[in-house]
């Protein structure tokens, strides 16, 4: 209770903070036009906070983003801004008012829990978790779910004003990882805010137009997104990474164990990973081709490690690399450090 306090009193600072956002800006581009959305979150984009999934431009069973992608699943119908771990959410993360408006309905009292087949019962009926639904008039509604339970301060037939907080990222409802999920409708149809041009039912991998303003990071639609990496002192599961913690597990030169590890978004059909430890001379220490992947997968964790030498860990820098490589083209690649 005292960590709610203390963040729903930082909201409220905020608030006085960010008033004056968009205080420029209107909230449709021309009359009759779209709306324009501020980025509904205080958080950097790529930095601590990620697209984990677009909304479904498949009508049928199967599943594609906007881009033609698989940065989604069958039915939904928002885009889901993710934290890479419990530790940013814990800090405390604000939701944003997108636009300004009136607060048409809000729900608080879901509890934040990873959800579980022990727990799914828990969420039936209140999927969206604690949420907040603001009109902004001329048909346009904007939804935010999963929020922290007790951080919901917008109040039903309040005015919020573009850019100003109305609670905090949590982990309520149906989810598995700590979230915003944002819906945007129009006279009660979904549109999709990084293609509010194309049809329900189709895809471009060309930019497009977006209903974000142009004071957020210029955005550019990514997969295979390298969102967890890290050193640990042994083996681990993705419930780990996601809970947090783990810089209590940085290997030190008693350890037994170093494990290098890596939680990626976004991987496809094709991706082959190769994943090599070194030691401080540049000497591979441990290296593995993992098998390509059969299918999409919205994220993918994985590991590898070796034993303490009998004489002990040199001195100096160990690294990791990481890589995906598809079609003999490497896709991406990622190296980080660890200091005995």
């Amino acid at each position: 209770m005292e960590r709610i306090a203390k963040t729903v009193l930082r909201l409220v600072v905020l608030i006085g903070l960010t008033a004056t956002i968009g205080g420029n800006l209107t909230d449709r581009a021309l009359a009759g036009g779209p709306i324009v959305l501020t980025f509904p979150l205080e958080c950097t984009l790529g930095v601590n906070c990620f697209v984990q999934n677009y909304v479904d431009h498949d009508p049928g069973a199967g599943y594609k983003d906007f881009h033609c992608g698989a940065m989604t699943y069958d039915g939904h119908d928002g885009t889901d801004f993710r934290l890479p771990s419990m530790d940013f959410q814990r800090k405390g993360i604000a939701v944003l008012a997108a636009a300004s408006g009136t607060v048409l309905r809000v729900r608080d009292g879901v509890p934040d829990e990873l959800m579980t087949s022990a727990t799914k019962a828990n969420s039936a009926g209140a999927e969206c978790g604690n949420g907040v639904v603001i009109d902004h008039g001329d048909g346009w509604e904007t939804q935010y779910c999963h929020m922290a339970k007790g951080s919901i301060i917008a109040k039903p037939n309040a005015k919020v004003k573009r850019g100003e907080p109305v609670g905090l990222i949590g982990l309520s409802g149906a989810t598995m990882f700590p979230h915003l999920h944002l819906t945007v409708r129009h006279n009660g149809v979904v549109v999709d805010p990084m293609a509010p041009d194309l049809a329900s039912d189709s895809c471009s991998d060309k930019a497009g137009s977006i209903l974000f303003d142009s004071n957020w990071q210029k955005f550019e639609y990514q997969n295979r997104i390298v969102l967890n990496y890290g050193f640990v002192d042994g083996p681990l599961i993705m419930s780990d990474i996601e809970q947090g913690g783990l810089s209590t597990r940085q290997p030190k030169k008693e350890s037994d164990a170093l494990v290098a590890y890596v939680r990626v978004m976004g991987i496809e059909t094709g991706d082959s990973q190769v994943f090599a430890v070194f030691g401080p001379d540049g000497e591979s220490l441990s290296s593995r081709k993992f098998p390509a992947i059969d299918r999409p997968k919205a994220q993918n964790m994985l590991y590898i490690g070796v034993k303490r030498p009998n004489d002990g860990w040199k001195p100096g820098v160990y690294s990791a690399l990481y890589t995906i490589v598809n079609n003999q083209q490497t896709k991406m690649s990622k190296w980080f450090y660890l200091q005995f």
